[in-house]
């Protein structure tokens, strides 16, 4: 019980001293949000590279796909945008950001390897 306590006490510590340039501000989408829509976005990058083989067709069809994940995830370009830059403004967050990407990148090439077998 005193464990339990004292594991308590130091969580509750550490989160409460956590320096303000270290706490995602309520205006910005949380780290969760960001890496599923982060890793659609280079999907459909990949994607549209893949079908197309001129420059200018790729870049429509990128601003296509572009444009319908955001629309999946209720987002515009302004909102994405700024929360993006927020990210990458701030080293600390922009690391766990892809750090978290590449994870869900891994578990999501695991999946789909598991339904190929």
């Amino acid at each position: 019980m005193k464990k339990l306590i004292s594991a308590i006490i130091a969580f509750v510590f550490f989160v409460q001293c956590t320096p303000k340039d270290q706490k995602i501000p309520k205006d910005i989408l949380p780290i969760d949000s960001m890496k599923v829509i982060v890793w659609q976005l280079i999907e459909v990058g990949d994607y549209a590279k893949f079908l197309k083989e001129k420059d200018t067709a790729i870049k429509s069809l990128n601003t296509a796909y572009f444009n319908q994940v955001l629309k999946l995830h209720h987002l515009n370009k302004q909102v994405f945008f700024k929360n993006f830059n927020f990210y990458q403004s701030h080293p600390y967050f922009n690391t766990l950001l892809f750090d978290s990407v590449n994870a869900y990148g891994a578990r999501q090439k695991l999946i789909i390897n598991r339904f190929r077998q």
